[in-house]
């Protein structure tokens, strides 16, 4: 069963009860007398609307209009509260589920219907006509502008629950990042030293050592990498060979003059590519505080 199935079924049985009571109290009240067709009808016309509340508002105040309008043609009014005790429901119920324009539509069809006999046929006076429009017009409005506040509070904590969410990502990515730099760091310094010692070792068992230690090193760089981009981090990815020119373009400054000279194969390895550029990237931050004016790094 929908939702919207679900809603007119509970609101279908709410309009039965209602009827059923309204009618009652008709009979009750009129108890002697004979209850009056007019408004045995105007009330089996008006509190089913109460069905159509809150899948079509607005179609539900046309209907509950037509039956207050025929309640007060016939002339023949009972003193039953019932019915717009339900009418003043059913406009609270448009303001909270109708939107601004259709909301004034369906309250001015209901102000029609309702004022509209009494003063064609001036059966009512300017002060029950003024009480009455307070009444149907509050009610709206009043509904109205709960909603409307309702609905800014779940915006506003909508917005601050998506903010702190977003904090905590950013959060998270920056302690990754800062992990990541430092580990990579550290990798980077082990493969850099066991490869320099292996290219100066001359013993063939101190070589393999060394070169165990090499690979063992760049694997783990490689997984460092990779379990950076799974976490969603992949600004790495353009801190390569190719970003080094916009690296020296912006610490080159007038006080040091620095150039990159290129002569790497095209294709290198996306770990390679990175350590270079963090390399690099070391270089040229200790130079701008320590070297003078003029520094050249070349690779």
């Amino acid at each position: 069963m929908s939702g919207r199935t679900a809603l007119w079924r509970r609101d279908l049985l709410l309009a039965a009860g209602v009827t059923a009571v309204a009618e009652l109290e008709l009979v009750l009240v009129t108890l002697g007398s004979g209850v009056p067709a007019g408004a045995v009808l105007a009330t089996l016309v008006t509190l089913p609307a109460l069905t159509l509340r809150r899948v079509r508002p607005l179609l539900a105040a046309a209907v509950a209009a037509l039956g207050f309008a025929l309640a007060m043609s016939t002339g023949e009014q009972v003193g039953v509260a019932t019915p717009f005790l339900a009418l003043l429901f059913l406009l609270a119920s448009l303001g909270w589920y109708a939107a601004l324009r259709p909301g004034l539509a369906g309250t001015g069809l209901v102000l029609a219907g309702g004022l509209g006999p009494q003063l064609a046929t001036r059966s009512t006076t300017a002060a029950d006509a003024v009480v009455n429009s307070v009444l149907i017009l509050g009610t709206w409005a009043v509904a109205h502008a709960l909603r409307r506040t309702t609905d800014r509070r779940v915006c506003a904590e909508l917005a601050a629950d998506r903010a702190a969410h977003q904090a905590v990502v950013a959060e998270r990515a920056r302690i990754a990042r800062d992990l990541h730099d430092s580990m990579a760091h550290a990798l980077t310094l082990i493969t850099l030293q066991a490869g320099g010692a292996r290219e100066r070792a001359t013993e063939p068992v101190t070589r393999d050592l060394l070169s165990g230690l090499e690979t063992t090193a760049r694997g783990a760089l490689d997984d460092l990498h990779r379990l950076l981009r799974l976490g969603g981090n992949v600004g790495d990815e353009a801190l390569g060979v190719a970003a080094l020119p916009d690296l020296v373009t912006t610490v080159g400054s007038p006080d040091l003059d620095v150039r990159l000279q290129v002569d790497l194969p095209e294709a290198v390895p996306a770990t390679v590519s990175t350590t270079i550029y963090r390399v690099v990237q070391e270089g040229l931050t200790t130079s701008s505080g320590t070297a003078r004016p003029r520094a050249r790094v070349s690779r």
